[in-house]
């Protein structure tokens, strides 16, 4: 089996000192070396506050809570289905807005149309690695005073460049980003999550309510939070991998450039197209397959199946079409065309950054032979 997804991890051997240190000084959890880790992403990515917790998902949830919103949250329902779950567990009702062909990232204009009195916050999602238009989206809220939160799982690695002309990493924008870097992401911490944030109060806030909500003493409760500590272990091969990526980065958009020259053109197959003024993190390569191809997303994901090669239906279903969210997705049934068309013809195949291209020619030749 070709897997569609590894962890590239760093050399054992320049970690093992660090896990010996952390496991000898009794202090195994968000200890020095998480801080060490979050210094780390705060240089790099030039933002002020970096927040580690226990997966991205404990992320988005405590920003949210810890925003104290009320009401509504625009999203796009084509995302993993963490999103919407981050949203609910607050109590807030999701707002499903349709996504723009090509990159499939959230829509702008249907989330300015979506904006009503209702609206606490817009979540725009990085998709497969590529950015959301952070500027069209800053000035919405800004025109409708509501906070932005990224779910930002897959583009850790990812840039966007601004009107100035200048390149940004993903991590600067809105009132937080949220990555993962679960085992599936470029930069994997094996699990683990990322909040980055530009506010030093509610950053602080964050610390205290990724322990329960604890007081700086320890001695009281403050917040409402959860139990999303993050083990040493976990914050010392962030930190290897987090200064790997660029060149993790890198070599994943070499990979899906020779995907798409291995492939070429094929009937009815389209590729994620990244904007000009972004640069993909390289997540995931996502063909999709709609009218006029040779054969149907599931019949090319079955074929890859039986031959060795994982294949992945991302992101599928929609949200809005999910068992978990049927009450609050039937009214968006059938209105949103290009999400449910990206969510029936999306098909990822094998990629992590020590893929090699002779494997890239092995499932190119399969996928040509159901779909060229």
């Amino acid at each position: 089996m070709i897997p569609i997804v590894q962890p590239t991890l760093h050399d054992f051997e320049a970690v093992i000192a660090e896990f010996r240190q952390a496991w000898e000084s009794g202090q195994i959890t968000t200890g020095v070396f998480t801080r060490r880790f979050e210094a780390a992403v705060a240089e790099k990515l030039q933002v002020p506050h970096a927040v580690m917790v226990q997966s991205c998902t404990a992320g988005m949830m405590l920003v949210l809570r810890a925003l104290e919103l009320k009401g509504e949250v625009i999203l796009p329902a084509f995302t993993w289905t963490s999103t919407a779950h981050a949203v609910v567990w607050n109590g807030l009702t999701p707002v499903f807005a349709d996504i723009t062909p090509g990159s499939y990232t959230l829509d702008p204009q249907a989330v300015a149309q979506a904006v009503s009195t209702r609206t606490a916050a817009i979540m725009p999602v990085n998709v497969f690695g590529c950015p959301p238009d952070y500027e069209d989206f800053a000035q919405i809220a800004q025109d409708n005073r509501v906070p932005l939160v990224y779910d930002s799982a897959q583009g850790l690695g990812s840039r966007f460049k601004g009107k100035d002309g200048a390149w940004h990493y993903s991590g600067r924008f809105g009132a937080a980003e949220v990555f993962s870097m679960s085992p599936t992401k470029v930069v994997s911490a094996i699990e683990g999550g990322l909040i980055t944030l530009h506010d030093a109060e509610l950053a602080g806030k964050l610390r205290q309510m990724r322990d329960y909500g604890k007081t700086p003493d320890g001695e009281d409760i403050a917040w409402l939070g959860l139990s999303a500590r993050i083990p040493e272990i976990n914050a010392i091969v962030a930190r290897y991998n987090f200064l790997q990526m660029d060149n993790l980065t890198a070599r994943r958009r070499h990979l899906m450039a020779a995907y798409r020259e291995s492939l070429g053109r094929l009937s009815g197959v389209r590729y994620q197209e990244t904007p000009s003024n972004c640069e993909s993190s390289g997540n995931y390569f996502t063909l999709f397959i709609g009218a006029g191809a040779r054969a149907s997303r599931d019949e090319a994901y079955e074929y890859l199946k039986k031959r060795g090669i994982q294949a992945k239906k991302y992101f599928y279903p929609a949200l809005h079409l999910q068992k978990v969210h049927q009450e609050a997705g039937r009214p968006y049934r059938g209105k949103l065309p290009v999400t449910e068309a990206a969510a029936a013809g999306g098909l990822a195949l094998p990629l992590y950054s020590h893929l090699t291209e002779e494997v890239i020619q092995q499932v190119s030749s399969v996928v040509k032979k159901i779909l060229e």
